[in-house]
């Protein structure tokens, strides 16, 4: 009886001690708004902004390869933290600055070939290169079957065929994930017309989806990037409780204040953040639960 009394009193000084343990990291998450910056110029402030400002990273959208390799060492000599180094895919100048140069090798023309060795191989390749220079985000794959046939998206549209393009991003994916690249799909909803701003209240969110099927093969992307919607509740929902989608999901490019979203990852244009430093400094998010994804991410790297 005594031996059973004290493995009590220890078993519930281990909850408590986990408890406090858990309390006290979770108070340690700050619940400042959670920015990325789009840099497609940068200053000699950059390092300061992101040093100083609860920035948790940047996206790249910069074509000239010398100038990423000279933004990255910068980066990787002066802070003294992790952050996500991200390069957006289908930006035009870095859609293919890692394929071959004289050959461009677009997802569209991935789909054509309908392999999936070939689509892994090709994602395995890239996020290699990512890699070396520094990068361990990738905003990719686009999942989306749909766009409008002028748009700049078509090219990094896997197939219009539902089935094919699900097999080909879920492979690229994994290929991104076994060599260590944190992976961002994208657009959720949908993208048509070169239009992200969806302002349809629809009450069913599966009524403007663009495809079930390849978001699901996407679910274990680390994030989503969501297309600019007015009732972003009800999509975030929709990703989470029908999907299952146990990662992050970020807005898309932000140069304004109505999109500035508290519950999401903001990626915010830098000459528009730098503008307006102080007053979307004093933002703050509710969302615990974000933040200690991001952060859990972040102590990956």
């Amino acid at each position: 009886m005594f031996y059973i009394f004290v493995s009590l009193i220890i078993i519930i000084i281990a909850i408590f001690f986990c408890y406090e343990i858990k309390t006290h990291n979770t108070k340690k998450i700050n619940n400042n708004l959670q920015i990325m910056l789009a840099v497609k110029n940068y200053d000699n402030d950059l390092i300061n902004i992101i040093k100083d400002d609860d920035v948790k990273g940047i996206i790249i959208n910069i074509a000239d390869i010398n100038t990423i390799e000279r933004l990255i060492k910068n980066i990787k000599e002066n802070l003294n933290k992790k952050i996500f180094i991200a390069l957006d895919e289908d930006y035009k100048p870095t859609h293919n600055l890692f394929f071959d140069q004289h050959f461009k090798v677009y997802q569209s023309y991935i789909g054509e070939r309908q392999s999936e060795t070939y689509a892994y191989n090709i994602a395995k390749k890239r996020a290699s290169a990512l890699k070396s220079m520094g990068i361990n985000m990738f905003l990719s794959p686009v999942v989306n079957t749909l766009c409008n046939e002028k748009s700049h998206l078509k090219e990094h549209i896997f197939s219009g065929d539902k089935q094919i393009a699900s097999k080909l991003i879920s492979q690229t994916i994994k290929a991104y994930k076994d060599s260590g690249v944190l992976t961002a799909a994208k657009y959720f909803p949908k993208y048509y017309d070169d239009e992200l701003y969806i302002n349809d209240n629809i009450k069913n969110a599966e009524n403007i989806i663009d495809s079930k099927q390849t978001f699901l093969s996407a679910i274990d992307s680390d994030f989503f990037v969501m297309s600019h919607i007015k009732n972003e509740k009800l999509y975030r929902d929709y990703l989470f409780n029908s999907l299952h989608f146990n990662g992050v999901v970020m807005t898309d490019y932000i140069n304004k204040y109505s999109l500035i979203n508290n519950n999401l990852l903001n990626v915010i244009d830098y000459r528009f953040y730098k503008a307006n430093r102080e007053k979307i400094k004093n933002i703050k998010t509710e969302d615990s639960e974000l933040c200690l994804k991001i952060s859990k991410l972040l102590s990956q790297l």
